[in-house]
């Protein structure tokens, strides 16, 4: 069986994650405004569902990032879902446009990317299509990984919720210590309830036994 791992190392993944999805959605902006400029104003049904997509997404991302701040994994539920839909979404899109390539079908993947035949031909919406079946495909297995990221974070942070149950306030740092006996008086002298066997209380003996009388203590070897 492998080993757990370490949360601290998770969180630093769940950052990681959240870093390369901010790119992702970076370049899907970027995507959305160039073909909003080159298709013209058919184009801004598909731009604004696209917008308000990667609105959503980075809206997951950063209650994701506040719940690896907070150490609170209910807030990992949105991005898990979106992260889910993406994966569906991507799934179903890329075999819908692999059937329309296999029939030749272009004027349903131009109508199902929100183009037209006047700004983009046959040749460029086969590539267009041979594109999205080798990209959607390996964003969805790298999304793939980072949902079993977020969902291993998920759990161990249930966890912590579990552990810090009773004990609401974050000074006490996820633990509950308690003591046991009471502590040494010095470096001199050991504390029968911690366990040690060296000798201890010497005051008190020597007050018990006088000054020249050496006791015999516990654990100690009898002389004879």
């Amino acid at each position: 069986m492998a080993a757990p791992i370490p949360c601290a190392s998770l969180k630093k993944a769940g950052i990681i994650v959240a870093i390369v999805e901010i790119v992702l959605c970076i370049l899907a902006v970027y995507g959305l405004f160039a073909n909003w400029l080159r298709y013209g104003s058919k184009y801004f049904f598909w731009w604004l569902i696209g917008i308000i997509s990667v609105v959503i997404l980075l809206l997951a991302i950063a209650l994701m990032l506040y719940a690896i701040c907070r150490e609170s994994p209910r807030w990992l539920i949105p991005h898990l879902s979106a992260q889910i839909f993406l994966i569906l979404f991507l799934i179903v899109l890329t075999i819908i446009v692999a059937f329309l390539l296999l029939f030749q079908a272009y004027a349903g993947i131009r109508n199902l990317l929100g183009v037209t035949h006047e700004t983009t031909s046959d040749d460029s919406t086969f590539l267009l299509g041979i594109m999205i079946i080798v990209i959607y495909p390996a964003i969805a297995i790298l999304e793939c990984f980072f949902l079993y990221i977020v969902y291993k974070l998920y759990k161990h942070l249930q966890q912590y919720e579990k552990l810090r149950t009773g004990y609401p306030s974050d000074n006490l740092k996820r633990s509950h210590w308690t003591t046991v006996g009471k502590m040494p008086v010095d470096d001199k002298h050991g504390a029968p309830e911690l366990g040690h066997l060296y000798l201890y209380n010497q005051e008190n003996e020597e007050s018990r036994y006088g000054a020249d009388v050496e006791p015999t203590y516990q654990n100690q070897p009898h002389r004879y």
